[in-house]
């Protein structure tokens, strides 16, 4: 019998060697997390490859015929907190027979590799072959300003390994930054519309933002395509409060010089004859100022005239307002005005001469600073919203509610300081 036996297991081993030969081990999927995408087990691995704490990679060895897919899916791939407040990792595990080994692992640049950092068991409860799981990020262990991490679940003998999505962590407010302002952010611009807040202060709260209203003035006046023409100051355009005096009724101005006037000395019949040129009232313009906020996402802001003048229901947020100068400064003409010490311009008509300097009091004093604009009124206070460029990035700094005399700049300055401390430091 016992010969019998030796030759069924002989052609048992033989059959599972074709099979083997049959079915190559790389022509079978894991599921890559939460991209939802399937890839190849031999691509299963980050640039460290799959590792965990060791260093030791999973192999094509480790998916056998007989294993399953597993799935992990984060609920979401972008953290940004400050360093006191709590990093949660939300991790769905699917599918869970029994018990799951699940890491949490940190990419480890100096020496490129994934270290795990807490292990967490996950067991089925429900009965849908399920589990979500809840890692805490330890603080001590995301010092950095930016560290990448990601959820690893172990194989078994009946399913694959599989690691999350990678997640990015930015941790805001590394270092204590006293300000006059009432509300100031730094915005890291990752691209158009898109960026990240490394710091803040009471970024969400909702104030008066001064003339930097007339960032978006200037926005949807380029956008108008008209720029390359003329227009006629009106009597309520000249009449605009607290207007420069250089404007008069039915005199003309050539509309890029209007942008010089309206976003350099911050002239505000400037920036109504601007909406007037643009959307033929004053009223219909900031209709457009709303509707375009609207459209970049700015749930925030809203406006009620053109200049930024005290007015019931014109406000923004600092954040919001970061996200606004970002989207401004991506506009040629605004960051040349804004890089423009004196600059004099001539009426067409009444031949008025009118030199314009700019409001920036720190202008030129660090070659990364590439300007912004500044805003001041009884209910807002002194503001500034600019851009700061080092190493190829670019910052944008903004602060409302700062004191008087030269508060804000005090203030702008000590936000350079701190992304120069982003920057440069590993924290």
């Amino acid at each position: 019998m016992m010969g019998i036996f030796k030759r069924y297991a002989a052609i048992i081993a033989a059959a599972a060697l074709i099979f083997t030969a049959a079915v190559p081990v790389s022509s079978i999927g894991v599921y890559a997390a939460s991209d939802k995408a399937v890839v190849n087990n031999t691509q299963n691995t980050d640039s460290a490859g799959s590792a965990d704490n060791t260093g030791n990679a999973d192999s094509a060895a480790d998916l056998t015929a007989s294993q399953g897919v597993t799935t992990v899916t984060v609920s979401s791939t972008r953290i940004n907190k400050r360093l006191n407040q709590k990093a949660v990792i939300k991790a769905s595990i699917t599918p869970v027979s029994g018990e799951r080994t699940v890491k949490l692992q940190r990419y480890n640049t100096s020496k490129s590799k994934w270290s795990t950092v807490s292990t967490l068991t996950a067991s089925d409860e429900s009965g849908s072959g399920q589990a979500e799981l809840r890692f805490e990020v330890p603080a001590e262990k995301r010092k950095k300003t930016t560290s990448k991490w990601r959820v690893y679940v172990s194989k078994t003998d009946n399913f694959a390994s599989a690691k999350s999505k990678t997640i990015t962590i930015t941790t805001r407010n590394l270092k204590s930054v006293s300000l006059s302002a009432k509300a100031a952010v730094i915005y890291r611009v990752d691209g158009r519309g898109r960026g990240t807040m490394i710091y803040t202060k009471n970024s969400g709260t909702e104030r008066a933002q001064a003339s930097t209203t007339k960032l978006m003035t200037a926005i949807l006046a380029i956008d108008s395509g008209k720029l390359g023409k003329n227009t006629t100051v009106s009597k309520h355009a000249a009449a605009t409060p607290w207007g420069s005096g250089k404007m008069k009724a039915g005199d003309k101005f050539k509309n890029k010089d209007l942008m010089y006037a309206m976003l350099m000395p911050s002239s505000n019949d400037a920036a109504t004859a601007v909406a007037e040129m643009v959307s033929g009232s004053e009223s219909k313009f900031v209709k457009k100022m709303n509707s375009k906020a609207k459209k970049l996402g700015l749930t925030h802001t809203h406006f009620r005239n053109p200049h930024g003048l005290d007015a019931d229901g014109h406000y923004t947020t600092a954040a919001e307002l970061a996200e606004l100068t970002a989207e401004a400064y991506t506009y040629p003409l605004i960051s040349e005005i804004w890089n423009t010490k004196v600059k004099t311009i001539k009426s067409l008509k009444y031949k008025i001469s009118w030199t314009l300097w700019t409001t920036n009091a720190i202008f030129g004093y660090d070659s990364n600073f590439k300007g912004g604009k500044t805003g001041t009124e009884d209910n807002a206070g002194c503001c500034f919203a600019g851009a700061y460029e080092l190493n190829g990035v670019t910052y944008i700094t903004v602060v409302l509610g700062s004191g008087y005399g030269f508060s804000r700049w005090l203030d702008t300055k000590k936000l350079h300081s701190y992304i120069k401390s982003y920057a440069e430091s590993s924290y």
